[in-house]
């Protein structure tokens, strides 16, 4: 029994330390776009502690360029290694 709820709480930890990661990216975007869409270099997305692993969705447009979420906010990596910032539209919705 103590090892099935060691292999629970493993589970849960990891769960946590997943959502505590997803919020701080949300987080670091949002300040980093308060009007919903901005360039910036992804080392300073870096430096801020932003995580590029860790999304909650994402959107592809049309000519193929795939948008990463936190939440409502993404990003697209860019040339030159810069980053698009987005707020979610609901344009972007599935069909």
């Amino acid at each position: 029994m103590h090892n099935v709820k060691k292999k629970a709480d493993t589970g849960e930890r990891l769960m946590l330390d997943i959502n505590r990661t997803l919020r701080k990216n949300r987080s670091i975007l949002k300040t980093l776009s308060p009007m919903g869409k901005t360039t910036i270099r992804q080392e300073y997305l870096k430096i801020q502690g932003f995580d590029f692993r860790y999304y909650t969705h994402q959107y592809q447009t049309r000519q193929g360029n795939i948008y990463n979420f936190c939440y409502e906010y993404g990003y697209l990596l860019l040339p030159e290694e810069k980053v698009l910032i987005v707020n979610w539209q609901s344009y972007m919705q599935p069909k």
